[in-house]
């Protein structure tokens, strides 16, 4: 909860992004943070309980920083795994559970690692390979 973060004189942040936000587009910056608030205080009963106010808002507004993934879409995604030998894909638009954001970029790395890791032996015998090319 925002309280257990709140110092007496300082009082506390709290960041929060928006998505799908169509519907908070065409609202003043104003109507977006009471809005923002009420749903903080649904989510965190215990800031409203103990009276956590919001004192200062910046609403910043990107139409266009997230695509809008029409249903069935996730075919297309590229996975981790290529068909190119030792040629892996990690992003936020490969396959993953997320839409394309910081998130599913997450998501992708570590799902990318572990076909890596799947693959560790095999990539081991390259590296062997290519270490007695070298010699």
């Amino acid at each position: 909860s925002p309280a257990d973060y709140y110092k007496p004189g300082e009082g506390s942040l709290l960041q929060c992004v928006l998505t799908p936000a169509d519907k908070y587009m065409t609202m003043d910056a104003e109507s977006v943070a009471a809005k923002t608030l009420e749903q903080v205080y649904v989510l965190f009963p215990s800031a409203k309980a103990q009276g956590l106010k919001c004192t200062w808002s910046n609403v910043v507004k990107l139409s266009e920083s997230l695509y809008n993934e029409a249903p069935g879409m996730d075919m297309f995604r590229p996975s981790q795994e290529t068909p190119v030998d030792n040629f892996f894909l990690a992003g936020s638009y490969t396959y993953q559970d997320y839409i394309d954001s910081m998130e599913g970029a997450t998501k992708s790395g570590l799902a990318c690692a572990e076909v890596v890791l799947a693959n560790a032996e095999k990539l081991a015998g390259i590296a062997d390979e290519l270490q007695a090319a070298r010699s």
